[in-house]
């Protein structure tokens, strides 16, 4: 069983820079952005989702290839791409530069997994399991997101009395 220490850090105007323009990079950016940083997307394509994004000028699209140096200014880094040579490179960068690196292949190269997290108000609930399945936690995080505001109002409740 890996078990991994949950660490929060504010991305807040921070440089966040993904590598690939997928699905994953999508979701990736999505969850950056709703932390308050700066995305970077590096791709030779992307996605409808990341072009909308960047059409909002919510994302900065570089279209082209990753080239070694392209993670240098980043506060941590996701390598999102469809190839492993290319994903490995990336977290070699970023490990050699102290950045932390997340990989979706293969993941054993990147330094930090992303969660399937839910904020409500000034509480953040993370949730993270390498045996589960992505729906699963996509239906825990969904089941998270309905149930926390209620939880979190119980909380304080029981806290004021």
């Amino acid at each position: 069983m890996d078990v991994r220490f949950p660490i929060f850090i504010d991305l807040t105007d921070n440089n966040c820079t993904i590598i690939g323009g997928g699905e994953y990079a999508a979701a990736c950016a999505d969850m950056l952005l709703g932390f308050g940083a700066k995305v970077t997307v590096i791709s030779p394509v992307i996605n409808a989702r990341l072009a909308e994004l960047e059409e909002q000028k919510r994302i900065r699209y570089i279209p082209r290839k990753f080239f070694r140096g392209d993670c240098a200014n980043a506060y941590l880094c996701i390598a999102a791409t469809d190839s492993e040579q290319i994903n490995i490179a990336v977290s070699v960068e970023c490990k050699s530069r102290g950045i932390p690196v997340n990989v979706k292949a293969p993941s054993a190269y990147g330094t930090f997994r992303l969660p399937a997290a839910v904020i409500c108000e000034d509480v953040t609930v993370a949730a993270y399991s390498e045996e589960i399945n992505q729906h699963a936690l996509e239906n825990l995080r969904a089941n998270l997101k309905e149930e926390l505001p209620n939880m979190w109002q119980n909380a304080k409740d029981a806290a004021s009395n």
